[in-house]
């Protein structure tokens, strides 16, 4: 006897009823928007960035009053006709795996994913953004719970990704600690870019903007980014980590057609 609804890549919810699969490719993400841009006016901004990191990729998103759609897009190659929030995404997430060519430093596009992940969650995993963030002491292994390694009882493995990047830092001449910055310093780039062609390039000034941060990863960056692109303010909500499915609570029932 419930009403059960689904959330649609639109923005919008809709009845189990009528709901089509091709209408919620992007739905995670469209719950990210609608989340972003119902708790940033309540908190008084009404120009945002929405920068969403999680696990493999960020995705980055305009919003200044209105919700931008688009009603035909490319997802993963496939052209789509569905009414779509306007989303672009760039492959850098915690998992993005960092390489080393012999001349370069690399971040993704490939991902660690969540199995086996990145070299600190003890599953044989190779380097990736999270570990050069653990590496850099941002993020702290006794501030998270016992729930890596084969038998999900163990704490973040340091020694491994100090290895990892000691071994890589003899390659390359410079200090791990160097090394780990490097990497994210290219992670940080990636997605400053992305934000600036969904605002400058479209004749946005971003620095009148407020950078309002969400996802797994969001947090460990947010400063970096606006750095990057002279934003003075981030806005982060107490449930930025799991925005996407809390703006789906704040989602209004629509139809497009």
């Amino acid at each position: 006897g419930v009403k059960l609804f689904f959330m649609q890549s639109s923005g919008g919810l809709t009845d189990a009823q009528v709901f089509q699969g091709k209408d919620a490719i992007l739905s995670g993400p469209a719950g990210g928007i609608v989340g972003m841009a119902r708790t940033a006016g309540l908190a008084g901004h009404d120009k945002v960035i929405g920068f969403d990191m999680g696990g493999t990729s960020t995705d980055v998103s305009h919003y200044a009053g209105a919700f931008e759609r688009e009603f035909e897009t490319q997802v993963a190659g496939v052209r789509m006709r569905a009414p779509m929030m306007s989303i672009h995404t760039v492959a850098a997430g915690g998992g993005s795996i960092l390489s080393f060519d012999g001349s370069r430093f690399r971040v993704g596009p490939e991902s660690a994913g969540a199995n086996p992940g990145p070299a600190s969650y003890r599953r044989g995993g190779p380097l990736a953004v999270t570990d050069a963030n653990v590496m850099l002491g941002k993020i702290q292994p006794a501030h998270f719970p016992r729930v890596f390694g084969p038998t999900a009882d163990q704490p973040m493995d340091e020694v491994v990704v100090r290895e990892r990047f000691q071994a890589l830092a003899a390659q390359v001449g410079r200090a791990p600690e160097d090394v780990a910055e490097g990497f994210l310093q290219i992670a940080v780039q990636q997605m400053a870019n992305a934000i600036k062609k969904i605002s400058v390039a479209r004749g946005y000034d971003v620095t009148r903007y407020t950078l309002q941060c969400f996802g797994g990863a969001g947090g460990q960056h947010a400063c970096l980014v606006a750095d990057a692109l002279g934003m003075s303010r981030v806005f982060v909500h107490p449930l930025a980590g799991v925005l996407s499915a809390y703006g789906m609570g704040l989602a209004d029932q629509n139809v497009i057609r």
